[in-house]
């Protein structure tokens, strides 16, 4: 039996101030079969000096910057061109992880076999207040179509965020599926969809592991007409990612 191995893509841009607590969050995983891919996206602050010495001191780690600032979905894009497990999660460079994250993990897919599993999530402040997304645990294996109602659900302990799910790597690249980079919302719904419009067996699980930092400074709380723009194409892109994929299903029962 391959033992699975944990790729952790790891975005960031001028986030000096929260990178040490990721990282730290990591160091102290109980599970160490992982590794980190950081993708620093043109930081102007010392967010790279604070990487290179965590990659200095740990193998584990893993840097290739950009040159060009492009975008997070970009930067997540190069971070799978980079990754050697055969299992894959993306975290951002300002929230941090439970212990039991990496290891929560590993041990769902040897158990359950499936193609994505999810888990729950924090929701923290600022200055350092945290709640629960969920008090009430439900997990379990779900068909396809449960699996992308609770990700495409406005609100709910799943959503359609990439940081509390992991994803085979071999359904990613057969399937050529990545980030589209012209979106700078709702790109993690629009991945997650496609993913789950040609994986076949899904494990949801809201046991919270991940802690997501609200900032007033973040892309998601500023709003702009191109922020407008970004949520109707997405929806857009997500409605028709399942249109096609039950057109495709109706047409091979047809055939059969």
């Amino acid at each position: 039996m391959v033992k699975n191995k944990l790729s952790i893509i790891m975005t960031t841009y001028n986030v000096a101030s929260y990178v040490v607590s990721t990282l730290d969050s990591l160091v102290a995983q109980t599970n160490k079969n992982f590794e980190l891919i950081v993708v620093d996206d043109c930081s102007t602050d010392s967010t790279l000096d604070i990487i290179a010495s965590y990659e200095d001191k740990y193998d584990w780690i893993s840097s290739f910057p950009h040159t060009n600032n492009s975008g997070v979905s970009a930067a997540r894009n190069t971070g799978l061109q980079h990754i050697s497990g055969n299992l894959v999660t993306f975290i951002d460079g300002d929230d941090w992880l439970e212990p039991g994250y990496v290891d929560f993990f590993l041990t769902v897919f040897v158990d359950t076999d499936v193609d994505l599993a999810t888990c729950g999530f924090f929701m923290d402040t600022e200055n350092g207040k945290s709640k629960v997304k969920t008090d009430k645990r439900q997990n379990g294996l779900v068909d396809r179509d449960e699996a992308i109602k609770q990700i495409t659900k406005i609100s709910g302990p799943i959503m359609g965020y990439t940081w509390n799910k992991v994803y085979r790597r071999s359904v990613i690249e057969d399937n050529s599926i990545h980030f589209q980079t012209d979106l700078d919302l709702m790109e993690d719904q629009v991945f997650n969809v496609e993913y789950a419009t040609v994986a076949k067996k899904f494990y949801l699980d809201t046991l919270p592991l991940y802690h997501y930092v609200s900032r007033k400074d973040s892309i998601t709380r500023k709003f702009a007409m191109e922020n407008v723009r970004d949520v109707g194409v997405a929806n857009l892109r997500v409605y028709k990612t399942i249109r096609d994929s039950r057109l495709d299903k109706d047409n091979r029962e047809q055939i059969e």
